[in-house]
């Protein structure tokens, strides 16, 4: 036992090798196209979103309009004011009667949840048919008026099986939903959940479907792989059924001929598209899942580099909040593989190119501790961390600093923390509740972040990355209240109001700090790394060895807190 860990410790870091930070990924991320429209929605506007489903309907792009038509949606449960004002000014705009048909379908499944039908409470399920049924005439009305658009037959798809339609009428939409669009993968996998086992099918008639499909669609259509798809629903039910952990999930019951066909025919797909490709995204999630079942570390993490910062909500939803299944299951595919490298042996390279996301770049966040410069370098003691300290007032600035250790001699304890960066530092250093921490990020692509780290735990983290990232009221309100407490200042309600604003990230983190009464950010944070190398007061907290670290924490000198390097004016 103690070897395996041993060679995890050792081979770990190298398993993150093109792999983009935690902070960077995102789930179901919204097309660039469509960003515009859904930051006008969230404003209350609709005249962008008009103008986008008008272009999709008119160049048959049913990808980017299924995407977009969802996505709008989910914006109208929270608040439908911009579509009913749309709706009011155009009540037969096909485009408009497609997004309330989705808004309603959404809208009966929040209240249903996704729970098995076991456990949904009767009063769940009257409620849940009640809207059903209302939604039926809107969906009718949206297929009618955008005849040959396969969209509006997935909100009746999705109809169908909540209230358990008959099969010749579930047959009939998908017929007039397959004439629109042969390969709409939408479609397809509306199907592969009404014939799953779980609903009204079996695992053999889906597969049949999903192979079946495979087998007539074009070579570059996700529609090639489709029985990933498939094979995720038989190991979900498979588990659902023997609540017990097996090694290769429900995947066992189809023989490992069939499941290693049906992985690489998925692989085949992946590799036959760049890294980070739109329209392979479900797919690789889905071979990751697989994978996995099967204990092919190293082949799952190629495939994690190809997905990029690209999770997407299935089938990572099915084991809870599905962004952190999807880094928990990563970060558990990279540490059995570090453990399963030879003594003396090495990890192996990366098989794909590597996406623009797992590129190197500069580290940058700032975390903000309600301590002076000398007790948190006391508290850093036995962390493995180099940072460093600025003391700004009543808090003190720290950032990430390059360690003075020799190559080849770093301590176990070191090596693991620089994998996750501050807020990892802040949960193994400070987890006193006076020490509750905050910390900013600045990520690829233009993103920001705010973390608070509390009692050794990361409480809650909001990223603001554009329209399709705004949280519910509910949820922005709870990190408004716990951002508000460990700043020790703030008004919760207006903090909660940024963190759902769309607008531009790097000023909406900005005017956050200034609410909760922070320090502002150091000047050139967002455009260079080591941005307190030069501020008054600076020093740096070296890493020290986990004894070497004991030995300071535990020393009787007078002085308690041990000397810092210099390296401001």
């Amino acid at each position: 036992m103690f070897g395996k860990v041993a060679r995890m410790v050792r081979h770990l870091e190298a398993t993150g090798v093109g792999l983009p930070p935690d902070h960077a990924v995102a789930v179901d991320a919204p097309d660039a196209h469509a960003t515009d429209a859904l930051t006008a929605a969230r404003r209350g506007a609709y005249a962008p979103a008009r103008a986008l489903l008008a272009a999709t309907r008119e160049k048959a792009n049913w990808t980017l309009r299924e995407e977009s038509v969802r996505a709008l949606a989910e914006i109208a449960v929270d608040d439908a004011a911009w579509l009913n004002a749309w709706q009011a000014e155009s009540p037969d705009d096909p485009d408009a009667l497609v997004v309330e048909a989705f808004r309603r379908i959404a809208e009966a499944w929040k209240v249903r949840t996704s729970a098995y039908a076991k456990d949904v409470a009767p009063d769940q399920f009257r409620a849940f048919l009640s809207l059903l049924n209302d939604a039926l005439p809107v969906i009718e009305a949206a297929v009618a008026a955008s005849p040959g658009d396969p969209v509006p037959w997935s909100a009746a798809l999705s109809h169908c099986t909540g209230v358990q339609a008959p099969r010749d009428v579930f047959d009939d939409c998908l017929l007039h939903a397959l004439t629109c669009g042969p390969h709409h993968l939408p479609t397809h996998l509306q199907a592969v959940q009404f014939l799953s086992a779980k609903w009204y099918g079996s695992h053999k008639e889906m597969l049949d479907y999903a192979a079946h499909a495979a087998a007539d669609a074009p070579q570059d259509s996700p529609v090639r792989a489709l029985e990933v798809v498939a094979l995720t629903e038989v190991d979900i039910e498979a588990d659902r059924r023997e609540r017990r952990p097996r090694k290769n999930g429900g995947q066992a019951s189809l023989g490992a001929d069939r499941i290693d066909e049906i992985i690489a025919t998925a692989q085949a797909y992946s590799a036959s598209r760049p890294p980070e490709d739109r329209g392979a995204r479900l797919i690789r999630n889905h071979l990751v899942w697989a994978l996995n079942s099967q204990e092919r570390w190293a082949e799952s993490l190629d495939v994690y580099r190809s997905i990029g910062r690209y999770a997407t909500e299935s089938p990572w939803g099915y084991a809870g909040t599905p962004l952190q299944a999807f880094l928990h299951f990563r970060d558990h595919a990279r540490s059995r593989l570090a453990a399963s490298i030879p003594r003396n042996g090495t990890v192996p390279a990366p098989a794909v190119p590597l996406p623009e996301s797992a590129r190197p770049q500069a580290a940058q966040e700032i975390a903000y501790v309600p301590t002076s410069p000398q007790r948190a370098s006391q508290e850093l003691l036995l962390c493995g961390a180099t940072v460093r300290l600025a003391p700004a007032g009543r808090w003190t600035l720290m950032e990430a600093a390059p360690s003075q250790e020799t190559p080849g001699k770093r301590g176990r304890r070191a090596t693991l923390l620089r994998l996750d960066g501050l807020a990892k530092v802040a949960e193994t250093a400070f987890n006193a509740p006076q020490l509750t921490t905050l910390v900013a990020h600045c990520e690829g692509g233009g993103s920001q972040a705010l973390t608070v780290v509390s009692k050794g735990r990361t409480a809650a983290r909001h990223r603001w990355a554009g329209p399709g990232t705004t949280p519910s009221q509910e949820i922005a309100q709870q990190h408004a209240e716990l951002f508000v407490a460990a700043a020790g200042s703030g008004d919760a309600r207006e903090v909660a109001r940024l963190l759902r604003d769309p607008g531009e990230p790097s000023e909406l983190l900005i005017r956050t700090l200034a609410k909760l009464g922070l320090p502002p950010l150091p000047v050139g944070f967002g455009e260079r790394s080591e941005v307190l190398a030069g501020v008054r007061g600076a020093t740096v907290h070296q890493a020290r060895s986990l004894w070497q670290g004991m030995k300071d924490f535990m020393s009787d000198d007078t002085d308690p807190n041990p000397p810092l390097q210099l390296d401001g004016r």
